[in-house]
């Protein structure tokens, strides 16, 4: 099998995604978020987002119009790039000076996780997301930060572009890369150079979005969600909130209440509130609900940053380390297929948040050493990226964190393994098999 790895993992690719699909999971998960990827995919089709109302960014659902929303042929698309995902991941090994041998069995082992394949079967942007970062990882690893020639910068730009047009959130990963090149040579001029190509079409990519929204909606935000994931991370001191939004925190709190007496997920109150019509005799658009929710949102944790701050640390922040696995359970093919699909994740996911618990213990190890020597290394880059998502992703919302861990899993994993191998002693037998 390791005459000619790729080709290998092509063909582990293609069976472990049709033996799954055929024997266990024959659909396409479709989900709330679903419905808005669909929609503007339509307007992307019909070549008219004039009015658009700004829910989604148009990153994956230009990928859906591609298709004519066949969401099968998404589906199908979405697995080749899982195994296109998977060689990037071995090349990105193979760059960390594994083995040929090691390189494969490592990445065997990542691609054969379901909540890959489940991500993949999913109408969501996390198996598109995958792909990006995973490409991001396999850049730094081949150092290209060494060689920012013009050719590569307008490429990182232009990455770094579309990966916001997937996913706002990311708009603070080429600040961040720019952040290691200064690392790397820490004078202005590094900055203050033609490496600030990284910045220029990401941030046209953001705020010509934003812009964008301004025109059809009247509020400048990456998204009309903006305000209301904000007031979701007051979930649990809305009754805190300033006087002047009452007609907010009262129905906010009544319905956490009633959440948690139902066993509800209680990080999507807020969505429950507005469901059950706690704010419709105020006739106001959804756009227009969630900027109030945002200035709601605002005010409330800056009366209350002890709160909030307990907030992302105890619950978003922690729930970033938290395992996932994205299904519908009804769409299985039968109740044995789900038991046995239950029973490979039980232990899987116990490796996982192994993983992320070793991860977690190595973030002040590696800051130490750069402090120490003052050295830029793929470690150190891996942390500083992985450890950032996790803050910022707390900062801004609260509920499905964990679909934020979900990229970087892999790289967590492939970090642990690179220091087992190079600096714990490990037995013969296993360290030979890290080299």
């Amino acid at each position: 099998m390791i005459q000619n790895p790729i080709r290998n993992l092509i063909l582990f690719g293609i069976l472990f995604r049709t033996f799954f699909f055929l024997i266990f999971y024959t659909s396409v998960s479709i989900y709330t978020d679903t419905e808005g990827y669909v929609e503007l995919s339509q307007l992307i089709s019909s070549f008219n987002l004039m009015g658009y109302h700004g829910l989604r960014t148009v990153g994956y659902p230009l990928v859906i119009s591609l298709f004519n929303q066949n969401l099968y042929l998404v589906v199908l698309f979405q697995f080749i790039l899982g195994i296109a995902t998977s060689i990037i991941w071995y090349k990105t090994i193979l760059n960390l000076k594994y083995s040929i041998k090691s390189s494969f069995i490592i990445t065997l082992f990542l691609s054969s996780f379901l909540s890959v394949f489940f991500f993949e079967t999913s109408i969501l942007v996390e198996a598109l997301v995958l792909f990006m970062v995973s490409i991001m990882f396999y850049l730094i690893s081949n150092k290209i930060l060494d060689n920012l020639n013009i050719k590569n910068l307008i490429g990182l730009s232009t990455f770094f572009a579309f990966l916001i047009m997937i996913k706002p959130f990311y708009a603070f990963l080429p600040f961040l890369i720019l952040l290691f090149v200064f690392f790397k040579n820490p004078c202005w001029k590094t900055i203050l150079s033609k490496n600030l190509i990284i910045l220029i079409l990401p941030l046209f990519a953001y705020y010509g979005w934003c812009y964008f929204n301004k025109i059809n909606t009247g509020y400048f935000a990456p998204t009309s969600y903006y305000g209301l994931t904000n007031a979701q991370n007051c979930v649990y001191f809305a009754e805190k909130a300033p006087k002047e939004f009452d007609w907010i925190s009262k129905p906010y709190v009544k319905y956490r209440e009633q959440s948690i007496k139902e066993n509800r997920d209680v990080a999507m109150t807020i969505w429950f509130t507005i469901g059950q019509g706690a704010f419709d005799k105020y006739n106001l658009t959804f756009e227009e609900l969630s900027f109030e929710l945002g200035k709601f949102a605002k005010a409330t944790i800056i009366k209350n940053p002890v709160d909030y701050l307990k907030q992302v640390v105890c619950r978003s922040w922690y729930d970033f380390w938290r395992t996932t696995l994205i299904l519908n359970e009804e769409k299985f093919n039968s109740k044995n297929a789900e038991n046995i699909c239950d029973a490979i994740w039980s232990f899987q996911h116990l490796y996982l948040r192994l993983f992320k618990l070793i991860f977690i213990g190595l973030i002040p190890y590696y800051l130490y050493l750069f402090y120490k020597n003052r050295k830029v290394t793929n470690e150190f880059m891996i942390i500083v990226i992985v450890f950032a998502n996790s803050v910022l992703q707390a900062l801004v919302t609260y509920g499905t964190n964990n679909r934020y861990s979900y990229p970087y899993e892999f790289i967590m994993v492939i970090l642990v393994l690179l220091f087992l191998k190079n600096k714990i002693k490990l037995p013969k037998k296993l360290n030979t098999f890290l080299q």
